[in-house]
């Protein structure tokens, strides 16, 4: 009777359709503790196109909060070339975001080395 699915498996597999994916990470700050406090972002407004990737809630509030700046329907009639002036805007807040996170887990990374792993230097 190990088949037996639960309403919290229920909703678990609501999450992975939601966010695409059965291994949700935030792709800015790498939360992964929940796939419910995660949402699916996209890149750019969705009235521009529906790519996305999972952010925490924190992160997904801060990387949108710059879209406020620019209406969410396109306003030309050269709507592909507004479109893709909006994708290329937000992945460079994306990219932002992620550069940080990669710089922030490097200087981890070389601190937990020296404190594992002192050069004998270091060690004496």
């Amino acid at each position: 009777m190990d088949d037996i699915i639960t309403p919290e498996d229920e909703r678990r597999e609501q999450d992975y359709k939601r966010l695409r994916t059965r291994n949700p990470v935030c792709v800015l700050c790498g939360y992964d503790k929940h796939p419910a406090a995660l949402e699916l972002a996209h890149i750019a407004p969705k009235g521009f196109h529906d790519d996305g990737a999972a952010l925490c809630r924190n992160c997904h509030r801060e990387i949108s909060d710059g879209e406020k700046d620019y209406p969410y329907s396109p306003e030309t009639n050269n709507t592909k070339m507004e479109t893709i002036g909006r994708y290329l805007l937000a992945l460079a807040e994306w990219f932002r975001g992620i550069a940080s996170t990669l710089e922030g887990f490097g200087q981890w990374l070389l601190e937990q080395a020296h404190v594992l792993f002192p050069s004998q230097e270091e060690a004496t």
